[in-house]
Parts: C-alpha cells; structure tokens; sequence
C-alpha cells in the first residue's frame, strides 16, 4: 500500500477532528461533504487509514470509525494529566499486580497487532516487546482468542491462506492443532502460548468486553518463560480480575445504550454465544467462550 502523502496530513487530521465531533459512524459521503474534500481522495485516505488499522470499516452499512489504535495514540497524555484512562489503567493494574508485561492486541488485516505494550521492571530476563509488534494469527495466544470470535468457515479459510503464505514449512500450523488449541481455549477460557511466536517466552490472553462497533479486544501479559510457568496460575487469576472489572465498567456505562457484544453494528447477536462479545470475555462473572470446532 502507497504511503500517504505528506499534504494529506492535515486531512488526515481534520478526519479524526471531524470523528471526535460526530462521536459516531460516517459514511464516505458524510465526510466528503462535510470538509470539502473530493471523494476520490476521501477515499483515498479512509482505505490509507484502514489498512493501517486506525479506521473500522462496516462493509455492511458503509461506514467508518475510528478504532481504539487510533484512541491509544495520545492516551498516554490523558493518563499522565488526569489518570482517568479505563483501558490504560487496567494495562498498568496488570503490570503492578503480575509484575509483567501487560499487551493490548487486535487483529490486522490477517495478523495480530500489539497496539499498546506497558512493558515489566527492567529485568534480565526480560522478553523484548514494543507497540507496533506483529504476531501470527495462527500461532499466538491473542491471535488464538480472536479466532475464537471467528466461524468454523472463517477459521478454515484464514488458516488455508495462512499456510499457504508461510515460506517455512516448520511454521504452519496443522487445522488439527489449531482445533485442538481452539477447543482447550473454549474449555479453560483463557489463550495459552509457550514460545510460539517469542523463543523463551510464554503468554497468556483473554477477550475484553467492547461496544458494539468497535473491534474486538484482546488483554495479555507476557513473562519469560520459567516464570510463567511458575506464576502461570496467579498470572490467570489476576488477568480474569481486571477483565471483570472492566467489564462491569463496560455493563454500566452501555447499560442504557448498547451491550457490549462481539457482532458488528446491525448485526444480530442473541441466541449466539460466539455473538456476544461480554459473554466471551471470560472471567469469574463471564460464561466460557464458545468456539467453533474446525473439520479437517
């Protein structure tokens, strides 16, 4: 994909300006009309802006909206004047309490993004991970979590196309394995991986309750291996902890709204477990994650 050029910066800028006035989804046409753009390259931007991650595209209602990559962004600022940032102080409660390192990711296009890291104390042993990190789908605990949201189709579908692009053989994850991962993550509630993506590291993760028409969210943390091992148990209880805090958060603030819920804007979501996204994020208020059993 083209980069955007330097003068379409300001745009870019008026966009996001246009969306924190709005406070809601637009449509292309929305957004040309209301700055004066031409449409052909308002679009040019919202698919730029796409691509990157920073814009969720409704295919079905023809709207955009502004991900919560793109709130992260000055989000330290806000916590460091007034301390009021739910997602960042529940990132920092889990770094406190497990003394490790707390990662916010989301899916990409077909990869796993890290798209906010409150990295643990400076320690020898520490496992070396940054905002901006991309991670397999396939292979990796919060990439296990978003495939859980997915269907039987969907996930044979990625994981043909995510083997078939793998150049190294040793890489590719049999639809077997993946099965077996899926399951045992539906059955415990929690993602487990041990060195898949990061050699000598262990991660853990679980679905974060989010409004309707935002993309799902995926809460870990990430420890060197030996230590995972040993604290894998507390590391569980302390991760479910802060989910069903901020899910009883997310309950409140939609309760005269919307549920937070896994489907997109429009679409239906009773009487589907794997629809409803503050079902899915497990804790010790939470029902267990339904995923879908994938045919060979």
């Amino acid at each position: 994909m083209a980069a955007i050029p330097v003068k379409s910066a300001q745009r870019v800028m008026e966009i996001f300006e246009y969306f924190a006035e709005r406070k809601s989804p637009a449509t292309l046409t929305d957004i040309s009309r209301s700055l004066g753009y031409p449409s052909s390259s308002t679009f040019a931007l919202l698919k730029g802006l796409h691509q990157l991650g920073y814009l969720e595209c409704d295919r079905d209602r023809r709207t955009f909206l502004p991900t919560i990559k793109t709130a992260l962004l000055g989000i330290w600022v806000n916590d460091r004047l007034t301390g009021q940032s739910t997602i960042l102080q529940i990132m920092y409660e889990l770094r406190d309490r497990t003394g490790d390192t707390a990662i916010l990711g989301t899916q990409i296009g077909t990869g796993v993004q890290l798209i906010h890291v409150v990295k643990a104390p400076e320690r020898a042993d520490a496992t070396p991970i940054s905002t901006g990190n991309l991670r397999p789908l396939l292979r990796s605990a919060i990439g296990h979590v978003l495939l859980g949201l997915k269907s039987d189709a969907e996930i044979a579908a990625l994981a043909r196309r995510l083997n078939a692009e793998e150049k190294n053989p040793s890489l590719r994850v049999p639809v077997a394995t993946l099965r077996r991962e899926l399951e045992q993550y539906a059955k415990q509630g929690y993602a487990y991986t041990e060195g898949s993506v990061t050699p000598g590291g262990g991660m853990l993760a679980m679905l974060l309750a989010a409004p309707r028409h935002q993309m799902p969210l995926v809460l870990a943390v990430g420890a060197p291996l030996a230590r995972m091992r040993d604290m894998k148990d507390k590391h569980i209880a302390v991760l479910r902890s802060v989910i069903d805090s901020h899910r009883e958060h997310m309950e409140l603030a939609w309760s005269s709204a919307e549920a937070p819920t896994a489907a997109g804007p429009g679409k239906a979501t009773s009487g589907n477990p794997r629809k409803r996204r503050s079902d899915l994020a497990e804790g010790a208020s939470g029902a267990r994650p339904q995923v879908s059993r994938v045919s060979k």
